[in-house]
Protein backbone atom coordinates (compact mmCIF):
# COMPACT_ATOMS: atom_id res chain seq x y z
CA UNK A 1 0.00 0.00 0.00
CA UNK A 2 2.84 2.59 0.53
CA UNK A 3 4.75 1.44 -2.47
CA UNK A 4 1.33 2.69 -4.46
CA UNK A 5 0.96 5.87 -2.73
CA UNK A 6 4.59 6.47 -3.26
CA UNK A 7 4.10 6.32 -6.47
CA UNK A 8 1.01 8.18 -6.94
CA UNK A 9 2.76 11.01 -5.17
CA UNK A 10 5.63 10.83 -7.81
CA UNK A 11 3.04 11.08 -10.56
CA UNK A 12 0.90 13.86 -9.16
CA UNK A 13 4.14 16.44 -7.72
CA UNK A 14 5.35 17.34 -11.31
CA UNK A 15 2.08 18.84 -11.83
CA UNK A 16 1.45 20.57 -8.59
CA UNK A 17 4.86 22.57 -9.40
CA UNK A 18 4.41 23.18 -12.56
CA UNK A 19 0.84 23.82 -12.25
CA UNK A 20 1.28 26.56 -9.77
CA UNK A 21 -0.94 29.87 -10.50
CA UNK A 22 0.77 33.08 -11.44
CA UNK A 23 -0.24 35.75 -8.92
CA UNK A 24 -1.66 38.45 -11.46
CA UNK A 25 -2.33 41.77 -10.80
CA UNK A 26 -5.57 43.74 -12.39
CA UNK A 27 -4.71 45.31 -15.61
CA UNK A 28 -3.47 48.71 -16.07
CA UNK A 29 -6.18 50.74 -16.91
CA UNK A 30 -3.51 52.20 -20.01
CA UNK A 31 -0.34 50.70 -21.24
CA UNK A 32 1.84 50.87 -18.48
CA UNK A 33 1.92 48.73 -15.09
CA UNK A 34 4.06 50.50 -12.38
CA UNK A 35 2.57 49.76 -8.78
CA UNK A 36 6.29 50.53 -7.18
CA UNK A 37 6.49 53.79 -9.24
CA UNK A 38 10.04 52.65 -10.67
CA UNK A 39 9.89 54.47 -13.71
CA UNK A 40 9.09 58.10 -12.41
CA UNK A 41 5.99 59.96 -13.06
CA UNK A 42 7.29 61.92 -16.04
CA UNK A 43 8.20 58.64 -18.00
CA UNK A 44 5.25 56.96 -17.01
CA UNK A 45 3.15 59.63 -18.38
CA UNK A 46 5.56 60.08 -21.74
CA UNK A 47 4.98 56.19 -22.45
CA UNK A 48 1.19 56.29 -21.58
CA UNK A 49 0.83 58.94 -24.00
CA UNK A 50 2.65 57.37 -27.04
CA UNK A 51 1.63 53.87 -26.31
CA UNK A 52 -1.98 54.88 -26.09
CA UNK A 53 -1.41 56.34 -29.68
CA UNK A 54 -0.63 52.91 -30.86
CA UNK A 55 -3.60 51.47 -29.55
CA UNK A 56 -5.59 53.66 -30.38
CA UNK A 57 -4.32 54.17 -34.16
CA UNK A 58 -2.90 51.26 -35.03
CA UNK A 59 -4.86 48.54 -33.16
CA UNK A 60 -1.23 48.13 -31.57
CA UNK A 61 -0.91 46.61 -27.81
CA UNK A 62 2.87 48.01 -26.12
CA UNK A 63 2.60 46.98 -22.66
CA UNK A 64 5.18 47.65 -20.02
CA UNK A 65 4.72 45.52 -16.98
CA UNK A 66 7.49 45.96 -13.91
CA UNK A 67 7.04 42.44 -12.10
CA UNK A 68 7.61 43.51 -8.61
CA UNK A 69 5.98 39.79 -7.58
CA UNK A 70 7.63 36.16 -7.05
CA UNK A 71 7.93 33.94 -9.97
CA UNK A 72 6.23 30.20 -9.42
CA UNK A 73 8.99 27.42 -9.79
CA UNK A 74 9.89 26.65 -13.83
CA UNK A 75 8.53 30.08 -14.91
CA UNK A 76 10.80 32.13 -17.13
CA UNK A 77 10.29 35.69 -17.56
CA UNK A 78 9.25 35.49 -21.32
CA UNK A 79 6.51 33.21 -20.49
CA UNK A 80 5.46 35.13 -17.83
CA UNK A 81 5.68 38.42 -20.68
CA UNK A 82 3.73 36.15 -23.17
CA UNK A 83 1.13 35.31 -20.33
CA UNK A 84 0.57 39.13 -20.06
CA UNK A 85 0.52 39.57 -23.41
CA UNK A 86 -2.55 36.73 -23.99
CA UNK A 87 -4.18 37.96 -21.13
CA UNK A 88 -4.31 41.97 -21.06
CA UNK A 89 -4.12 42.78 -24.62
CA UNK A 90 -7.03 43.96 -26.46
CA UNK A 91 -5.42 43.59 -29.61
CA UNK A 92 -5.19 40.68 -32.53
CA UNK A 93 -1.37 42.07 -32.08
CA UNK A 94 0.47 42.99 -29.48
CA UNK A 95 4.27 42.60 -27.76
CA UNK A 96 5.03 43.50 -23.98
CA UNK A 97 8.03 44.90 -22.03
CA UNK A 98 8.74 43.25 -18.91
CA UNK A 99 11.03 44.16 -16.24
CA UNK A 100 11.93 43.33 -12.58
CA UNK A 101 13.14 46.30 -11.03
CA UNK A 102 16.40 46.75 -9.09
CA UNK A 103 17.38 43.15 -10.03
CA UNK A 104 20.83 42.11 -12.43
CA UNK A 105 17.78 40.34 -14.84
CA UNK A 106 17.95 42.49 -18.58
CA UNK A 107 13.85 43.27 -19.90
CA UNK A 108 12.53 40.60 -22.13
CA UNK A 109 10.43 41.18 -25.07
CA UNK A 110 7.64 39.12 -26.84
CA UNK A 111 4.85 39.75 -29.52
CA UNK A 112 2.27 38.12 -30.32
CA UNK A 113 -1.24 37.79 -30.89
CA UNK A 114 -3.74 36.02 -33.85
CA UNK A 115 -2.66 39.20 -36.01
CA UNK A 116 1.04 37.95 -35.43
CA UNK A 117 0.60 34.93 -38.24
CA UNK A 118 -0.24 37.37 -40.67
CA UNK A 119 3.42 37.79 -40.88
CA UNK A 120 6.19 36.26 -41.64
CA UNK A 121 8.43 34.54 -39.09
CA UNK A 122 11.71 36.52 -40.41
CA UNK A 123 9.91 40.04 -41.20
CA UNK A 124 8.37 39.81 -36.79
CA UNK A 125 11.75 38.36 -36.15
CA UNK A 126 13.52 41.33 -37.80
CA UNK A 127 11.40 44.19 -36.11
CA UNK A 128 11.95 42.15 -33.15
CA UNK A 129 15.51 42.34 -33.48
CA UNK A 130 15.77 46.13 -34.87
CA UNK A 131 14.04 47.39 -31.67
CA UNK A 132 15.98 45.26 -29.22
CA UNK A 133 18.88 46.36 -31.18
CA UNK A 134 18.26 50.23 -30.58
CA UNK A 135 16.67 50.08 -27.76
CA UNK A 136 19.13 48.56 -25.59
CA UNK A 137 21.64 51.41 -26.73
CA UNK A 138 20.35 53.15 -23.60
CA UNK A 139 22.37 53.40 -20.78
CA UNK A 140 20.19 53.43 -17.83
CA UNK A 141 17.79 50.21 -17.19
CA UNK A 142 14.97 52.81 -17.23
CA UNK A 143 15.69 54.28 -19.97
CA UNK A 144 16.21 50.79 -22.04
CA UNK A 145 12.36 50.00 -20.65
CA UNK A 146 11.11 53.72 -22.46
CA UNK A 147 13.28 53.15 -25.83
CA UNK A 148 12.19 49.45 -25.84
CA UNK A 149 8.52 49.83 -25.65
CA UNK A 150 8.65 52.70 -28.12
CA UNK A 151 10.90 51.25 -30.75
CA UNK A 152 8.80 47.90 -30.72
CA UNK A 153 5.56 50.16 -31.76
CA UNK A 154 7.23 51.99 -34.53
CA UNK A 155 8.75 48.70 -35.79
CA UNK A 156 5.18 46.79 -35.40
CA UNK A 157 3.57 49.69 -36.80
CA UNK A 158 5.77 49.96 -39.97
CA UNK A 159 5.32 46.16 -40.80
CA UNK A 160 1.52 46.72 -39.99
CA UNK A 161 1.96 49.06 -43.18
CA UNK A 162 4.18 47.61 -45.39
CA UNK A 163 1.77 44.22 -45.19
CA UNK A 164 -1.50 45.82 -45.67
CA UNK A 165 0.52 47.87 -48.88
CA UNK A 166 1.72 44.67 -50.27
CA UNK A 167 -1.94 43.28 -49.50
CA UNK A 168 -3.22 46.16 -51.62
CA UNK A 169 -0.84 45.44 -54.17
CA UNK A 170 -2.14 42.15 -54.18
CA UNK A 171 -5.06 42.97 -54.66
CA UNK A 172 -4.50 45.38 -57.79
CA UNK A 173 -2.70 43.24 -59.85
CA UNK A 174 -5.22 40.83 -59.32
CA UNK A 175 -8.06 43.35 -60.35
CA UNK A 176 -5.96 44.32 -63.66
CA UNK A 177 -5.49 40.13 -64.55
CA UNK A 178 -9.40 40.25 -64.01
CA UNK A 179 -9.94 43.12 -66.01
CA UNK A 180 -7.46 41.96 -68.52
CA UNK A 181 -9.49 38.59 -68.88
CA UNK A 182 -12.63 40.69 -69.02
CA UNK A 183 -11.42 42.72 -71.96
CA UNK A 184 -9.99 39.43 -73.52
CA UNK A 185 -13.20 37.43 -73.23
CA UNK A 186 -15.66 40.90 -74.85
CA UNK A 187 -12.61 40.80 -77.21
CA UNK A 188 -13.58 37.38 -78.25
CA UNK A 189 -17.55 37.41 -78.39
CA UNK A 190 -17.08 40.76 -80.46
CA UNK A 191 -14.83 38.66 -83.04
CA UNK A 192 -17.08 35.83 -83.09
CA UNK A 193 -20.23 38.13 -83.42
CA UNK A 194 -18.68 40.13 -86.46
CA UNK A 195 -17.32 36.17 -87.83
CA UNK A 196 -20.94 35.12 -87.37
CA UNK A 197 -23.01 37.91 -89.19
CA UNK A 198 -20.02 38.11 -92.00
CA UNK A 199 -20.41 34.33 -92.89
CA UNK A 200 -24.12 34.89 -92.79
CA UNK A 201 -24.22 37.79 -95.03
CA UNK A 202 -21.43 35.84 -97.28
CA UNK A 203 -24.09 32.55 -97.30
CA UNK A 204 -27.06 35.28 -97.79
CA UNK A 205 -25.12 36.76 -101.41
CA UNK A 206 -24.63 33.44 -102.95
CA UNK A 207 -28.07 32.37 -102.59
CA UNK A 208 -29.22 35.42 -104.03
CA UNK A 209 -27.03 34.72 -106.95
CA UNK A 210 -27.72 31.28 -106.87
CA UNK A 211 -31.80 32.16 -107.38
CA UNK A 212 -31.11 34.60 -109.97
CA UNK A 213 -29.39 32.57 -111.93
CA UNK A 214 -31.61 29.75 -111.54
CA UNK A 215 -34.80 32.23 -112.39
CA UNK A 216 -36.52 31.31 -115.68
CA UNK A 217 -36.51 33.79 -118.55
CA UNK A 218 -40.07 35.60 -120.19
CA UNK A 219 -41.40 32.93 -122.04
CA UNK A 220 -42.54 34.78 -126.03
CA UNK A 221 -44.30 33.61 -128.58
CA UNK A 222 -41.70 34.48 -131.93
CA UNK A 223 -43.00 36.77 -134.26
CA UNK A 224 -44.68 34.88 -137.47
CA UNK A 225 -46.41 35.96 -140.67
CA UNK A 226 -49.40 34.37 -140.80
CA UNK A 227 -50.60 33.43 -144.63
CA UNK A 228 -53.97 34.39 -146.12
CA UNK A 229 -55.29 31.53 -147.39
CA UNK A 230 -58.15 31.53 -149.72
CA UNK A 231 -58.38 35.07 -149.43
CA UNK A 232 -59.80 34.77 -146.15
CA UNK A 233 -59.68 37.16 -143.16
CA UNK A 234 -57.54 34.37 -141.08
CA UNK A 235 -55.20 31.56 -142.13
CA UNK A 236 -54.96 28.44 -141.18
CA UNK A 237 -52.51 25.90 -141.77
CA UNK A 238 -49.23 27.74 -140.56
CA UNK A 239 -46.97 25.71 -137.84
CA UNK A 240 -44.65 27.18 -135.40
CA UNK A 241 -42.58 25.09 -133.20
CA UNK A 242 -40.95 26.26 -130.09
CA UNK A 243 -39.07 24.12 -127.93
CA UNK A 244 -39.74 25.32 -123.90
CA UNK A 245 -37.00 24.40 -121.26
CA UNK A 246 -38.44 22.59 -118.27
CA UNK A 247 -40.28 24.98 -115.55
CA UNK A 248 -37.80 24.65 -112.40
CA UNK A 249 -39.92 25.22 -109.33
Amino acid sequence: MNLRLLCFLCLLLPGVATGQAIDFPHPPAGQVLDAGGWLGEERRSRLEEELGRYRASHALDVLVVLWDRGLPPETTLEGLARRVGETWARHDLWAVVLHVPDSLLRPVVVFGGRASTHYEDEDAGLALHNAVSRGMKERSTRAQVEALSLELGEEFVFLKNRAAHERKQVMVIHDQQHLVKKERHQSMIFRAFITTMLTLLAVGVVAVIHLIKRRPSDLRFPETQWRRRLGATWSGGSRIVVSLPPRIS
